[in-house]
């Protein structure tokens, strides 16, 4: 199983628990559906995305999204 949390200053606002590593749909999908709702335009809070390295985490459907 893997955990991908959305973590703030404040804690974790969204995870999702998928089995196995997750795939770039099931990203893109938690992004969707549970990330993008708390964020806001630049400079307002929850405006900055960071993600390490991983593969899933670049790609051009990641980039349209956020």
């Amino acid at each position: 199983y893997s955990i991908i949390p959305a973590i703030t200053l404040d804690g974790i606002i969204a995870y999702d628990i998928v089995e196995g590593p997750p795939s770039l749909q099931q990203f893109l999908r938690f992004l969707k559906e549970q990330v993008m709702p708390f964020t806001n335009p630049y400079p307002g809070p929850h405006s900055v995305l960071i993600m390490d390295n991983c593969h899933i985490h670049h790609g051009e459907d990641i980039r349209c999204l956020v």
